[in-house]
Order: C-alpha cells, then structure tokens, then sequence
C-alpha cells in the first residue's frame, strides 16, 4: 500500500508566476480518520470512482486498535494509490500535518471521512490550480449535505455552516474576505503550507482531548495564507458531500456546537496574535449579547419580520447566546493553552 508515483518529468510543465505547475497535476489526498471504519471506506471509494489519474489516497488512522489497517488491506490488497499511516498522538491537525509531511503530490486535498467525493472532485482541484493567475495557494469547494435524518424544522438555514456546509454559487471566483476553505473538502499547494507552518495543532477536532470540540485550523491557516499575499479561490466543481448524523441534529448539539465556536473565535485571535489589549471590549460586547439574545428566545416575535419561523428565530437567539457565552468562557481560560505548552 506504499507505492505511489507518476513522473513530473512526462508531463507538460505551466508557470504561474514563480509558481511552477504540472498540466495534471500529482494530489496527494489526505483523510484523518478514527474509529469510523465504515465511513472511511465509503469516503475512499468515492475518490477511487473519480475520473482523474494522478493521485493517491493517504489514510492517517488515530484509533490505536488500528482495526482499519486489516480491513483496508482486505477491501483493497490490489490499490496501490493507497498509504496508510498510524498517528499515536491523536488530533485532527496532527493527521493533517502527518500526510503534509507524507505527501508525494504538489497538491495535498483534504476530505472528511464522513464525506463522499462527487466523481469530478480531483479533476476540478486541478483545474482550478492550473488555469487561476496567478496560481492558488488554497482552494474551497462545494460542500453539499447527506442528511441521515431529516433537518428539524427549527434549525436555521444560516447555520448550516457549522454542519461543515458551503455553497456560494456555480462560478469559481475569489474566496469572499470572510471566509476560509473548510477542512471537508480543501486542498492546496503542499510547499506555502508547509512553508505557513502547516495546521495549527493547538486547535482541530480531538476525541482524545478535553477541549474536543475546538475548530478553527483552517481559518488560522487560510487567515496566514492571506497575510502571505496568496490567493484563495472557490471551486464548485470540487464537490464533496458530507453525510450529516441524526446526533448533529439535537438542540443539545446545536447549542454546544455554538458554543464551542465562541471558544474557538477567540482562540484564533489569540493565536494570530490579535487579542492584545481588546479583552475588555469583548467582555463587555458579548456580556451584552447574552442578555439581548435571551431576552430575543423568550419573545421571538417583538418587533421582528416574519421571514423565519418562530422556532427558528428561537434558536438563532439561543445560538447567539452559546456562541457569547463560549467567547467569554474562551477570554476567562486562555492560560488553558500555556498550560497544555508547559506539559
């Protein structure tokens, strides 16, 4: 399962700028992956079925039975696109960065194992990093959902986001200033992101660690590739669906969701070092905001338009609410990362 190459040296050769790119590309795809055997087999299957060549598939497994690495071999003893690969110390970021280092291609792609490639998904990655002048460092794609129990009809649309969901339309353009690629379906030129640092392991999904629900890698890393003049683009030909479980789908998911995002946004700003002096005014922006927003839960419909349901406007009102309230949590216990540096 180690075998994996196609030579640079056949191929034709376009240069972008400084930024030297092969017609067709080598994409290493990179998939964490821990306890969700099934999952991670529905999710390589997809990219095998797709209409593109140059590739591999590299599986980084954290679950330290490593029951997967038998029923890959099984599943697939002939494939020799496929790398497996064992990472003790768990984390969403550190598998990241394990492939990073693993990668053979100029181009790493990165999918969620819950998620299932659209058979173009590679043939549209490379697209977009050939043909855009000048050359991507990142791109984002589609993210449509599977939904594996029907969405609740309180559940706001404009929330969907935090479901790993993006779509913003079928045109490739500019990634819009606000927004960074998400980890379920994003790829980039493997030399600016390990040249950036790579991702950011203080932060990243981690069944293993208390904080298990900390996000937010991505955006450091898209945040950085900003800062280092590079572009981000918006493919929506590299199309991903991302299967959506019945348990993402309570209230008590919704809220802790949201939540732990407020502890997210404020740990990013502290990472990208832009915290500095503004504690007080976000202690006091956000204290603001709980109020308000729970005011806003208990009377959904004073002084509103009817756009939404009740339910919804509900929710939205409680989402502010966890979100603020993670923001000031996340502001009361940042010695937790000095903390996690000293052990």
């Amino acid at each position: 399962m180690e075998a994996f190459s196609v030579p640079i040296s056949s191929k034709k050769i376009i240069v972008h700028g400084n930024q030297r790119m092969t017609e067709s590309p080598n994409i290493s795809v990179i998939i964490p992956t821990c306890q969700r055997t099934e999952l991670l087999l529905t999710c390589v299957a997809s990219v095998l079925k797709g209409d593109y060549d140059s590739y591999e598939i590299i599986v980084i497994d954290q679950d330290r039975n490593q029951t997967l690495k038998q029923r890959l071999i099984k599943e697939y003893s002939n494939e020799t696109r496929i790398r497996y690969f064992f990472l003790d110390e768990a984390g969403a970021s550190r598998a990241r960065n394990l492939g990073l280092k693993k990668a053979n291609g100029e181009i790493v792609a990165f999918i969620d194992d819950d998620a299932v490639a659209d058979s173009g998904w590679l043939k549209a990655i490379a697209e977009a990093f050939v043909t855009v002048k000048p050359t991507p460092a990142l791109i984002g794609g589609r993210i449509d959902p599977i939904w594996l129990h029907r969405k609740p009809k309180w559940y706001p649309k404009e929330r969907e986001f935090l479901l790993g969901l993006y779509d913003i339309g079928n045109e490739m353009c500019p990634m819009p200033d606000h927004d960074q690629p998400i980890g379920a379906n994003m790829a980039g030129l493997r030399d600016v992101i390990v040249e950036l640092g790579g991702f950011d392991e203080n932060l990243g999904p981690n069944y293993f660690r208390k904080r298990s629900m900390l996000t937010g890698e991505e955006t450091i890393l898209g945040k950085r590739v900003k800062n280092a003049g590079y572009q981000l683009y918006y493919q929506p030909k590299a199309h991903v669906y991302h299967q959506i479980s019945p348990k993402k789908l309570t209230i008590s998911y919704f809220l802790k969701r949201h939540f732990w995002e407020g502890v997210t946004t404020i740990s990013q700003i502290f990472f990208l070092g832009d915290l500095k002096s503004n504690k007080k005014n976000h202690i006091f922006y956000h204290s603001r905001i709980v109020v308000k927003s729970i005011a806003r839960a208990i009377l959904p419909s004073y002084k509103t338009n009817h756009d939404v349901s009740l339910s919804e406007m509900r929710m939205l009102s409680l989402s502010k609410t966890a979100f603020s309230l993670g923001v000031l949590y996340g502001l009361l216990t940042l010695n937790y990362f000095d903390k996690k540096k000293k052990n």
